[in-house]
């Protein structure tokens, strides 16, 4: 059954006057409006509001500067308990309470949080309240109290006069996710999204059907990452076999037809990760140490800056420090994926595509070619068993991409009426967009972010069913270039004959698991597919010096260097990226000197961006680690793959 429960409390008024801003009142209050303890509890559940908040005001106060609100800001502290006996989800936010005249994009806080008790504490960057009024989101285990204080100011530029500003505080919270109890940040989905499992019906055949969205029924269990069972998420047509509506409003257990899915997409959720390689130094394939953060927190101990440079000997793109353990030390520092930054906003985790891009154009689809498929305009959908999407530019995959959340496209995202067009100015934004989510090309932190993922006890290579040489991830071998397939070994000649579809759950024998789901990055179904062989991808980067029209939240950015296969050029990486951290040699050879005898080529001054995981013809240098130069043209080996990025926090919590 799902728990759930709200408190409201904490009436907030700003008033904005000619003299000044005035805080008239901030105190706790429950649903009825009595001036008491504020708790709602069902069965053995609940978080209460621990302390009443007195009466506070602002006097003759001003629009402030950043540095000015963080001293002189209205602050407040409050504390929150789970009084239940399990870990429970929550999210804190600022919400109307009355009549308001000034919007919540004017309004700057500072938040900080101390776990008391672990006296760990986590202080929030400065943000403008978003239209949400999210102000925190995570878990709480049992019997554990958060204390908060919170900085509130408006911003230096707002002119306006006599203004009001009435906000309460809404805490939600329901019991965790019991199937899953690895930490992982609960997936976020958009109303069109249908959480699936898997249900095999024979070694080689089987169903996705809709899985429990609150995770609570092994029956109809949706994710479990302790055991390699990461979250799973489709679209569907608005009419196939059955309708949209259909499947939205089914019971849990009902059968996707596969026919009728449009995309397939798999949740990465937020973490960081212990650093191994941190002075670009020679390291052996090993187990990386994921650990999955809470809600938005960057927990990480390594802070990393850009240091873009333009020279053509160039030998980094960033600078990072470790002030927690007085530099960078292997083992020991920790660092908060930069995947799961996108702009300037955190992420609680991200969907990727569960395979390469495909098509239903039929002139594209049939005949592959430049002329065929180089073009905007094209439906992208993420299914096994089709061809990839290939022979088309950056340009137009990119495109393409985007234009997945356009108004009424196939998939069904959330749009507005009059969202139908790119900016013509060609830099990735969509005209009159409105909604929460962000779907593009992946970039090259999006992979790296993918490829520890699959590196660690969360992924394939702490999958039992896999041992010694065949952790690695089989490639995707089919010379049809079909998506979904596997060679069923960690190396296997290019074939359309002994290659093997991701749901082949024949084994290959002690230590080699899966023949077909061996291809994924979990080792089973519920992984990601075509990160080893396939077609080559594009991952959206940029050289200092080369133009790009798109925002910078599009594609990450390197400095310049001539020299493309030399220590000097790899040292350029990022960290993060699964480029310069995963090489296993160092010489000036590139085709086996990264992790798992992979292509080991950063960018240099003629790529504009990365390619991604080698082709299904050259298996021997292929893997998840596999990195080259790119630039934008179309080719017959190359295609890409979305990324789906929500800022909405735990809408669960409001079904």
């Amino acid at each position: 059954m799902n728990k759930r429960l709200y408190i409201l409390v904490t009436a907030l008024i700003i008033l904005i006057g000619i003299s000044g801003i005035s805080l008239a009142y901030l105190q706790t209050q429950n649903n009825s409006g009595n001036q008491e303890d504020a708790s709602i509890s069902v069965a053995n559940f609940g978080v209460i509001l621990l302390t009443d908040i007195p009466n506070v005001t602002m006097n003759d106060t001003y629009p402030m500067t950043d540095l000015e609100g963080q001293i002189t800001g209205t602050k407040a502290t409050f504390q929150i308990k789970n009084t239940g006996s399990t870990t429970a989800n929550y999210k804190v936010s600022l919400v109307d309470s009355g009549t308001n005249t000034i919007k919540n994009d004017v309004v700057r806080y500072q938040l900080k949080r101390v776990n008391e008790s672990t006296s760990a504490e986590t202080v929030f960057d400065i943000q403008t309240l978003d239209a949400t009024g999210l102000i925190d989101t995570g878990s709480i285990d049992s019997n554990v109290i958060y204390t908060y204080t919170i900085a509130l100011w408006v911003k230096y530029d707002v002119t306006n006069h006599g203004d009001t500003f009435s906000k309460k505080i809404e805490v939600e919270g329901m019991q965790s996710p019991g199937l899953d109890n690895s930490g992982a940040n609960y997936p976020e989905l958009l109303d069109n999204m249908i959480p699936v499992y898997y249900e095999a019906t024979s070694d080689t055949t089987g169903d996705w059907k809709k899985a429990d969205s609150k995770n609570l029924n092994a029956t109809y269990k949706w994710f479990d990452y302790n055991n390699q069972m990461w979250a799973n998420a489709v679209t569907v047509k608005e009419t196939g076999t059955q309708t949209r509506d259909y499947y939205l409003n089914a019971a849990t257990g009902t059968t996707i037809n596969m026919d009728d899915i449009t995309s397939m997409w798999v949740w990465i959720p937020r973490y960081k990760y212990v650093i191994f390689n941190g002075n670009n130094e020679a390291v052996n394939e090993q187990m990386i140490n994921v650990i999955f953060e809470h809600g938005k927190d960057k927990t990480g101990t390594v802070v990393c800056v850009d240091n873009i440079q333009n020279a053509d000997d160039s030998s980094s793109s960033e600078t990072c420090t470790d002030t927690t353990n007085n530099g960078i030390v292997n083992g020991k520092s920790t660092y908060t994926h930069p995947a799961f930054t996108f702009g300037t906003e955190e992420l609680t985790g991200i969907w990727m595509a569960k395979f390469e891009m495909s098509t239903d154009d039929s002139t594209c689809y049939e005949a592959s070619n430049t002329t065929n498929c180089d073009k905007s305009g094209l439906n992208i959908f993420v299914k096994p068993d089709v061809f990839s999407l290939r022979n088309i530019g950056v340009l137009n995959a990119f495109a393409n991409i985007r234009q997945m959340e356009l108004y009424e496209n196939i998939h069904g995202f959330p749009q507005a009426s009059n969202a139908t067009s790119l900016n013509e100015s060609s830099n990735g934004e969509i005209v009159n967009d409105n909604n929460n989510y962000d779907i593009h090309m992946i970039k090259n932190m999006e992979w790296g972010a993918l490829a520890y993922l699959s590196q660690s006890k969360y992924g394939k290579y702490g999958n039992s069913l896999y041992t010694g040489d065949y952790q690695i991830i089989y490639n995707n071998n089919n010379s049809d270039l079909k998506t979904g397939y596997s060679s069923g070994l960690s190396n296997g000649i290019a074939s359309n004959s002994e290659t093997y579809l991701y749901n082949n759950l024949n084994s290959s024998g002690t230590g080699q698991g899966y023949l077909g789901a061996g291809a994924s990055t979990t080792g089973n179904v519920y992984g990601i597919y075509d990160i080893s062989g396939g077609m080559t991808e594009f991952a959206l980067a940029n050289i200092s010096g080369n133009s790009s029209t798109y925002l910078d939240k599009y594609y990450d950015l390197y400095s310049r260097n001539t020299q493309r296969y030399t220590n000097n050029s790899i040292n350029k990486g990022k960290l993060g990226d699964a480029t310069k951290e995963v090489r296993k040699s160092i010489n000036e050879s590139y085709t086996s000197t990264g992790w798992y005898n992979s292509y080991r080529v950063s960018n240099f001054t003629s790529g504009t961006l990365f390619n991604r995981g080698g082709d299904y013809a050259v298996p021997e240098r292929n893997s998840v680690f596999s990195s080259y130069y790119s630039n934008r043209t179309a080719n017959e080996k190359v295609t890409s793959r979305p990324i789906l990025a929500i800022s909405r926090e735990m809408p669960w919590l409001s079904e």
